[in-house]
């Protein structure tokens, strides 16, 4: 996901750590992340569809679990496995000029997309999760 802070999280997270105090929170949020994250992972393993030859590239899809670094939570997703898919992911995702030409492969874009339309479902999985851990 981008690094936008979203109206309202830094309140709702200081409101969240009045009532539950900071270490509740912090276990709230990070189970919040993480849900929400899935989510993300499941969603753009499907819309990674195109690159399937052999499917390498869906199957090396991974999800780091929700760690707090800098005062802030956050959860990464990437690619890591046997066959080295993360070496092309960029490639495939913005092109690449080759002999002075452009090449847009044909998952070109895909990623992007994938995690533009994931943002509302991410959003609203927290906000669910969170709500449930009250």
């Amino acid at each position: 996901m981008s690094n936008v802070e979203f109206q309202g999280v830094t309140e709702t997270i200081q409101a969240l750590e009045k009532k539950l105090g900071t270490n509740k929170t912090k276990t709230v949020t990070r189970k919040a992340i993480n849900v929400g994250a899935e989510k993300v992972e499941k969603n753009l393993q499907t819309d990674m569809i195109v690159f399937k030859d052999k499917g390498y590239t869906i199957d090396e899809v991974v999800r780091k679990n929700a760690t707090y670094k800098n005062y802030r939570a956050e959860a990464e997703i990437g690619w890591n496995g046997p066959h080295e898919r993360y070496r092309i992911i960029h490639l495939n995702e913005w092109g690449y000029t080759r002999d002075g030409k452009q090449i847009t492969p044909r998952g070109f874009g895909v990623i992007t997309k994938s995690l533009k339309k994931s943002e509302p479902i991410y959003l609203d999985a927290v906000a669910t999760e969170v709500k449930k851990s009250l």
